[in-house]
């Protein structure tokens, strides 16, 4: 975390404050913006250039009254203010609230037959002596971890008047904000985690499972960058299946109509190495939606015209046999299973001396003619 943008942070939000910030504070903060990143990975709104300013608004006013600091401010946060409040709500109930463990949370020192005198007639009596240590023994054992519990720290908040005992693990923000929503239960380590935004590299690491030309790969990309943001609170993965199937079925055009459930066969395929947890029916479904949704985009267009209807340009024609003499054939099966020999890089191969040795004859010819 960057030092810099944390003071940064604390002077915004902390305008009138002079001296130096507690250390407790500051690893409070850092705390927070660390467990913010696992929580919440993207904010809504383009707010992650904010995530200091949010984490360190909740610090200070969790922190408050302990560090006797004044009421932060909201002005200087760099966000649009009508987002402010839902993401401070927000990351009060996901990451806030997640970050007392039980260890940590303050409770009320436990009552035992010993420590309560108007209960003890209830109780029945204990006649062996070895009872009696044993339940000394627990008494003190558990006023002890209650002492541990409630010893000051900036993790474990001071109980106010007329705080909520029924929700221990929340405290009370001064702005208005809305209430009574109960923070997510966090997912154990057990609990499979799923990819809900990918990354370039994610999106071409599984563009290549399938064949596609490598040619037509950095246009799909483009369009996924260019949509992606309309999927934030979806799942990036229902746009990258559909991109990746509307290529496909255009590409292998024919294939798919001469080999019976060969289209079944690419859905599972999408559904196997797909790593958002998505269900097939869904999937299945926003297929379709994207499909038709991207059907007049001009690199759509441009593979139906070359692979469905074979309308394939001069310009196209040429290269390919150009590159396909330079290569041989076969060189897009190598190039799909992640070659590097490209033309680029062939200078010194045999047949590249013979391919420049037949072109210059037959630019001398054509010069002479």
């Amino acid at each position: 975390m960057n030092k810099q943008q944390l003071s940064q942070s604390l002077k915004d939000i902390l305008p009138t404050y002079s001296g130096e910030y507690p250390a407790q504070l500051v690893s409070y903060i850092e705390s927070l913006y660390h467990l913010s990143l696992q929580k919440l990975p993207v904010l809504p709104n383009k707010a992650d250039v904010a995530r200091f300013h949010l984490c360190t608004y909740l610090a200070v006013e969790r922190c408050q009254d302990r560090f006797n600091l004044p009421d932060p401010s909201q002005q200087r946060i760099p966000l649009q203010p009508r987002h402010v409040e839902k993401l401070l709500d927000d990351l009060q109930d996901k990451v806030v609230g997640g970050i007392n463990s039980p260890h940590t949370t303050p409770r009320k020192r436990p009552y035992t037959p010993v420590s309560s005198p108007n209960k003890r007639l209830a109780q029945p009596k204990v006649g062996s002596p070895l009872k009696k240590l044993q339940a000394l023994a627990e008494e003190s054992t558990e006023a002890k971890i209650s002492e541990l519990r409630n010893a000051d720290s900036p993790f474990n908040p001071i109980e106010k008047k007329g705080s909520n005992p029924k929700s221990p693990f929340r405290t009370p923000r001064k702005s208005p904000s809305k209430s009574g929503l109960s923070s997510p239960t966090a997912a154990s380590p057990g609990t499979p985690r799923y990819i809900r935004h990918l990354t370039i590299a994610d999106f071409i690491s599984f563009a290549n499972n399938f064949y596609i030309p490598a040619s037509i790969t950095p246009q799909i990309v483009e369009c996924f960058t260019a949509e992606k943001h309309k999927f934030a609170k979806k799942n990036e993965w229902l746009l990258a299946c559909g991109l990746i199937y509307v290529a496909y079925v255009r590409i292998n055009h024919k294939l798919l109509d001469s080999t019976i459930g060969k289209k079944t066969e690419l859905q599972d395929q999408l559904f196997q190495y797909q790593k958002g947890g998505l269900m097939k029916w869904n999937m299945v479904m926003w297929l379709n939606i994207i499909e038709e949704s991207v059907r007049g985009e001009p690199w759509v267009v441009d593979l139906e015209l070359k692979y469905v209807h074979n309308d394939w340009s001069v310009e196209d024609t040429s290269r390919e046999r150009e590159v396909q003499a330079k290569l041989g054939r076969g060189w897009e099966l190598y190039e799909s299973l992640g070659s590097m020999i490209t033309p680029s890089v062939m200078f010194d191969k045999p047949s590249q001396e013979s391919y420049y040795n037949t072109w210059t004859s037959r630019l001398l010819e054509k010069l002479s003619a």
